[in-house]
């Protein structure tokens, strides 16, 4: 069995990509807050990769594995409307809050990530170390 081609590394791999890009988005919303016209981005990638999860017929690990493939994160301009003059709409509030929530999913798929090799080593070792 190959265990770092897994569909659970790869779900976690993909989704800690999707975490990064959001992260690079919210920061480039907080730094842009005073940029008159700017416009702020959004990723989404999680309702994307459970459609395209759900959408299998079968459950063949290879065609799970391609369907987490083949699931890429989406960046998207808002398009809600601003409230200041200058027509930028970061909401400098909901954005850090939203950097603090993808900073704690995160965290968690990086603990889940390394408890799973955690679990690997203690299986390959019998136990002993």
């Amino acid at each position: 069995m190959d265990w770092l081609n897994s569909v659970p590394i790869n779900l976690l791999t993909k989704d800690l990509n999707g975490l990064w890009m959001r992260q690079q988005a919210i920061s480039g919303n907080l730094a842009n807050w005073e940029t008159p016209g700017y416009k702020s981005r959004e990723v989404s990638f999680e309702e994307e990769l459970q459609k395209s999860l759900s959408s299998q017929s079968s459950q063949k690990r290879s065609e799970l594995l391609q369907a987490i493939d083949s699931t890429q994160p989406q960046v998207t301009v808002s398009q809600a409307l601003s409230q200041r003059m200058d027509g930028n709409n970061v909401d400098a509030e909901q954005q850090n809050a939203e950097l603090a929530r993808t900073q704690i999913n995160y965290m968690y798929s990086l603990r889940e990530l390394s408890d799973y090799f955690s679990r690997l080593r203690y299986v390959i070792t019998d136990g002993k170390g």
